[in-house]
């Protein structure tokens, strides 16, 4: 029988991050006593309540690992070993994605530098703990030897663990075994591979078996969690086929389903806050970089503070983004580098925005008429789809008269006030090639179409360039 690790990933899912300070901890020492290899915490959020809960927990995991995920920064790595230090067993998890979208949209980082942040973020985190994993973040989805490559990175900088995440849940049973072989192959023996399998296609458990049978020493489960691996359906397996799969492991598989329902009636129990640490303190005047009706020369300095070194047009970009968006009111970190992301170091662009005008409603279809620059000629579009969105990308695709397939588009909000601003991503294919855009806006529809915009000029400036 060969021995498998199940770590636990429980306190990253909604129900536990809404869950209060107490119950966090008691479902964490549940876990623990179940026998789980590891039990995970997510990211700091950088508030005193989320360094106290960790404090706190390093008390309470005593058989299981505590491990704690850093961020992209050296100085995440070093808040991390501080939360975690003091726990029996610490981990320390350097998460970094590897996918072409998720690398510029979550990084703002080209294939090469991530390769750089990831041996930087790895090294330290050796220096400081003996036990550090490598999360390579929607591998299934990146390019294969690319993300080989960030794994081989990572080994070499010390890391002892990998985990390959399939973090849009796509992949199916049999491809997932053979990327777990080839990550075998190519790292030996000495290094403990981990799977994180989605659930997209409702197939965790089936990827789950099949990376266990080609090689893989663990997988990462968690309660409660429908986009994930439950840890109720592998007792099940283990339970009902461990001996035909020649596994085992040290997991208490008679309780599991009783500590499900435990950890449920824990979280769902919660309302308010039960003790003066549960929730976040937010501070706007901490996070403010630029004052209401803020002047070039601030800008350009909170420009500066935050690290970017822009020429003059990039620069002239930038201050007509916050005079567009911002309309003279403070603006945060969050929002400032946001606009700098989606508006400066980008190429020259062939096509500029000038208007747009979306009709959308329960009664009629939805329209959008586009109105765009290229090289001084006013050039519309006008078309109905779907939804607002849908419309606004195909009336673009008939100013520009080619179709592109729209491969991935994500829209989030930079801050959570009622004057927020939507960043959206937007990723088209062309002849097998992924160009990725940016946008920015208070109106989602408008970030949506300035991203589209962004991308559609990557690909108009590399046809000029061949």
């Amino acid at each position: 029988m060969r021995q498998i690790g199940i770590s636990d990933q429980t306190l990253f899912t909604p129900a536990a991050r809404a869950a209060g300070f107490r119950q966090k901890l008691e479902a964490a020492r549940k876990l623990d006593h179940l026998g789980m290899e590891a039990v995970e915490t997510p990211r700091l959020s950088g508030d005193e309540a989320d360094m106290l809960l960790m404090r706190s927990l390093c008390g309470v995991v005593k058989r299981s690992v505590l491990s704690c995920h850093a961020g992209f920064t050296v100085e995440s790595v070093l808040n991390a070993w501080e939360a975690v230090k003091n726990a029996a067993k610490p981990r320390l998890v350097i998460s970094v994605p590897v996918s072409s979208a998720q690398m510029e949209y979550v990084c703002h980082l080209k294939p090469p530098k991530v390769i750089e942040l990831i041996e930087k973020l790895t090294a330290e985190a050796k220096g400081l703990c003996t036990d550090v994993e490598f999360a390579c973040e929607d591998m299934t989805r990146a390019e294969a030897d690319f993300a080989m490559n960030a794994v081989k990175a990572a080994v070499s900088a010390g890391a002892n663990r990998i985990t390959i995440c399939d973090s849009a849940g796509l992949s199916m049973p049999d491809e997932l075994a053979a990327l777990v072989k080839n990550v075998k192959a190519e790292i030996g023996e000495n290094v403990v591979v981990c799977v994180r399998c989605g659930n997209e296609l409702n197939l965790a458990a089936a990827c789950a078996v099949a990376a266990l049978s080609a090689g893989a020493d663990e997988i990462k489960t968690a309660y409660g969690d429908p986009d994930g691996l439950d840890a109720a359906a592998v007792g099940c397996i283990l339970r009902s086929r461990g001996v035909d799969l020649q596994l085992e492991s040290h997991l208490d598989i008679t309780r599991i389903n009783r500590t499900a329902g435990e950890i449920d009636a824990l979280f769902t129990a919660f309302s308010g806050k039960a003790t003066p640490f549960d929730g976040h303190v937010f501070s706007d005047a901490a996070e403010m970089m630029l004052p209401a009706k803020a002047g070039e020369a601030a800008v350009s300095d909170a420009v500066k503070a935050l690290g970017y070194e822009l020429d003059e047009e990039d620069m002239m970009h930038v201050k007509e983004a916050l005079e567009r968006e911002g309309k003279g009111r403070a603006m945060k970190r969050a929002e400032l580098e946001a606009i700098i992301l989606s508006v400066a170091q980008q190429v020259p662009p062939t096509y500029r925005l000038k208007s747009y005008l979306i009709n959308c409603g329960n009664a009629i279809a939805p329209t959008a008429h586009i109105v765009l620059e290229k090289n001084g000629e006013m050039l519309t579009g006008l078309c109905a789809g779907d939804g607002p969105i849908d419309a606004a990308f195909l009336a673009i695709e008939q100013i520009v008269g080619q179709h592109y397939e729209l491969d991935d588009f994500q829209i989030a909000s930079v801050t959570q006030n009622r004057e927020a601003m939507g960043d959206a991503l937007v990723r088209l294919r062309r002849s097998g090639k992924i160009y990725a855009g940016k946008g920015i806006s208070t109106d989602i529809i408008g970030a949506a179409i300035r991203a589209y915009i962004n991308a559609l000029n990557k690909i108009a400036y590399e046809e000029k360039m061949v």
